[in-house]
């Protein structure tokens, strides 16, 4: 069996800085990945123009399209920019730079990346080596640490507790180097394999702008038995919140979080599954959402009960 090739798919929204970095070390990546796209989600600064000076300085060839013009995009850059115009939310605009590697490049692996995460210059050695072992596996996540503490791990793993519709990053150090299996890969370093793309197909855009795609595409994966697993000698980098405006919880992030977690729940589990985490998330959310205006907090309680409701209304597909 040939060794797995590479695509990765970026996207930036107004992040320039953040996604040359994230550029910069796949460029120093040995070996470098076969392709990348970036997806520009309709930024408002000069981001666009900025990371196509980055590519002349790099002497890197890369291709600048629409989502319009990219199918007619000739030739095999090694990075595409695309102008998408318009915020496409984190699965829409994944899910460009997917069908674009899928339909105009060969590579086996597609490896969907942060813009405020760096990649290790043994990355993707470290991921062939680990597919080589287990070329069965649909999603691998590498082991991901605190930028620019990069003592602290930040993903080696989840935990999900169906009960509490909740899933829970492990920061353990592994126990042992070899790989291991996770019920949810982040898509903060989200590989994903052809055949599972091609089975599967792309991110659910139900999720748009941002959060819960990735749990919901873990658990597509997983419950169709496609196996997922963390390769913890790969390492990225990530400065975590950088994309979405830092940790601290925001009115907007909190109407967002609640709204994709109930419509997570309700397209994903079945049984006692379903009944004990709708129920939790009716008794727990609007309790918050009461602590929080009693707190001063009128701001996040609305939007903690505003998103509950906006999830248990929201379409499913």
């Amino acid at each position: 069996m040939p060794d797995a090739t590479f695509g990765v798919v970026l996207i930036n929204w107004n992040g320039a800085d953040d996604t040359m970095a994230a550029l910069d070390s796949l460029l120093a990546a040995v070996p470098r990945p076969a392709r990348g796209i970036v997806v520009d989600n309709g930024s408002s600064d000069k981001s666009v123009a900025r990371l196509s000076e980055w590519a002349n300085t790099h002497a890197v060839d890369c291709a600048t399209a629409t989502t319009a013009t990219l199918g007619d995009a000739q030739g095999a850059p090694w990075l595409v920019l695309v102008v998408a115009g318009t915020n496409l939310g984190f699965s829409g605009a994944n899910n460009v730079g997917l069908r674009y590697l899928a339909e105009r490049t060969s590579v086996s692996h597609f490896l969907l990346l942060n813009n405020d995460a760096m990649v290790a210059p043994d990355y993707f050695e470290r991921m062939a080596a680990a597919i080589r072992i287990s070329p069965e596996a649909g999603l691998l996540a590498p082991l991901i640490f605190r930028h620019p503490n990069r003592q602290d791990i930040w993903f080696s793993g989840a935990v999900e507790i169906p009960a509490r519709a909740l899933i829970v990053h492990r920061t353990d150090a592994p126990a042992t180097p070899g790989q291991y299996p996770t019920p949810f890969v982040t898509g903060c370093a989200m590989m994903i394999s052809r055949p599972l793309y091609e089975a599967e197909g792309g991110l659910a855009e139900v999720y748009n702008p941002i959060y819960w795609e990735d749990a919901d595409y873990s658990h597509r994966a997983r419950a169709n038995g496609w196996r997922s697993v963390v390769v913890p000698d790969a390492h990225v980098y990530h400065r975590v919140g950088a994309s979405g405006g830092g940790e601290r919880l925001t009115p907007r992030t909190a109407l967002l979080q609640n709204r994709n977690r109930a419509v997570y729940v309700r397209r994903n589990y079945r049984g006692l599954d379903r009944l004990a985490a709708l129920t939790y998330l009716a008794v727990t959310k609007p309790a918050r959402a009461l602590v929080e205006v009693l707190r001063g907090n009128r701001a996040l309680g609305a939007a903690i009960a505003r998103g509950y409701w906006m999830g248990m209304r929201q379409r499913l597909s």
